[in-house]
């Protein structure tokens, strides 16, 4: 898996190089667990980086990849490592304001449930200079949580 994650973030470190208008952002995740998987599952915290390039005036195109560990209600804990790739809309004008956010990816699990699923992850954001704010509805088979993440932007 580890091999997996350092390939991902050098392919991404590469189509990234390749435009130079791009950002990188580094953040702080906190994650809600829902439904089924809030019965055994605590808050969540973890860290994300996320490259984000321009296709157009105001919609970027963006690479995501981090971690979130929850602790577990019965002792252990579990942890996802997300890997999307997404668009995000800006309403107001490009790089700046509130935006929409859409993500699709996989999501490796490790602890007791070491499965790997597909999820999907829409929310909405509000980005300010070098601040970037964003809520979004992880969509993840019976691991869905709602998610916060504050990031400073390079």
């Amino acid at each position: 898996m580890k091999k997996t994650i350092f390939s991902f973030l050098f392919f991404a470190a590469a189509l990234g190089s390749a435009f130079s208008q791009g950002n990188f952002s580094a953040g702080l995740e906190l994650g809600f667990p829902l439904g089924t998987f809030a019965d055994g599952a605590n808050v969540g915290f973890g860290v994300n980086g996320r490259y984000e390039a321009p296709i157009q005036t105001k919609l970027n195109w963006t690479v995501t990849a981090g971690f979130i560990s929850f602790g577990n209600k019965f002792g252990s804990s579990f942890t996802l490592i997300p890997l999307q790739g997404g668009l995000k809309y800006y309403f107001q004008r490009s790089n700046s304001g509130v935006y929409g956010n859409a993500d699709l990816g996989l999501f490796f699990g490790s602890g007791n449930n070491s499965e790997t699923k597909f999820g999907f992850s829409p929310g909405f954001g509000y980005r300010s200079g070098r601040f970037d704010l964003l809520g979004r509805f992880n969509v993840v088979s019976n691991l869905n949580y709602f998610s916060l993440r504050a990031a400073y932007v390079f």
